[in-house]
């Protein structure tokens, strides 16, 4: 199972998002247990290693909330790592996603973020590095190039430091802080920084505060969807928590840089 199946799994059985799952498999074997009634597919499931009984019992789950994980088998694939999405989605939103194949083109934006072009910008955040604020960080960052060194807080344009809030603490509610440090999603990689972009000649968004890099090392500039690990499923809701928010994924909309997250539109 991925990071974010195991944490499904955590939430439908209340175990704690720090616990380790091998440690609370005595809560999977007990639950399965109640519920030995609807395991017909499942034949001498007891008998089964723990990682198995844990995909089994993340399947029941599904099915249970109504979802379609394939055989009650204990066997992890397509099907039971798609409905393993669902449950996540369903638990953290109340409701289903929507077909991922369905959804419109037009992304929200509640903040109003503007274009990502020079005059746009400086029309709504003013010249580069003014209006810049200190904002605090829901949980400690490692600076992505020296992880001996904790990132508390950084600098951000005040038009953009409340949603960047938002967005961190529901990272953190959602995933917590272990599963955080799991997926690396503590690594800072940088956010105002006063220059050109690389590869361009414009100034790029970090030069007004808006943008934030995380985790550089594995989503690297040129790097696409086959080898950044930020375009994993694990990071679907990481995603859409900025999303949410309006802010912009150059990975998720070019396919490159997939570090990089902003508060302008494409």
């Amino acid at each position: 199972m991925d990071t974010l199946a195991v944490l499904s799994l955590k939430n439908a059985l209340n175990i704690s998002h720090n616990s380790d799952l091998g440690d609370s498999h005595a809560v999977v074997q007990h639950y399965l247990q109640q519920h030995s009634a609807e395991l017909a597919q499942a034949e001498a499931w007891q008998s089964w290693p723990a990682q198995r009984q844990a995909v089994l019992c993340l399947q029941l789950c599904c099915k249970q909330a109504g979802l379609q994980p394939g055989l009650l088998d204990g066997w992890w694939g397509p099907q039971t790592s798609y409905a393993a999405e669902q449950l996540a989605g369903l638990q953290q939103h109340q409701k289903m996603p929507p077909p991922w194949r369905d959804r419109y083109s037009t992304p929200a934006n509640p903040n109003n973020w503007p274009l990502d072009r020079e005059q746009e910008l400086r029309a709504f955040f003013g010249e580069p590095g003014e209006q810049l604020v200190k904002v605090s960080f829901p949980y400690p960052m490692r600076l992505a190039w020296d992880m001996s060194t904790t990132v508390l807080a950084t600098q951000c344009h005040q038009k953009v430091a409340a949603s960047v809030q938002k967005v961190l603490e529901q990272v953190l509610l959602y995933y917590g802080f272990d599963a955080v440090q799991q997926l690396r999603l503590d690594l800072y990689g940088g956010g105002f920084n006063l220059r050109a972009r690389r590869g361009g000649s414009s100034l790029s968004t970090h030069s007004w505060g808006i943008a934030f890099d995380f985790d550089p090392e594995h989503n690297q500039l040129k790097w696409g969807s086959n080898k950044a690990a930020f375009a994993r499923s694990d990071y679907d809701y990481w995603w859409q928590c900025w999303e949410d928010e309006g802010w912009v994924s150059l990975g998720r909309s070019r396919n490159y840089d997939w570090m990089h997250v902003q508060a302008a539109r494409l």
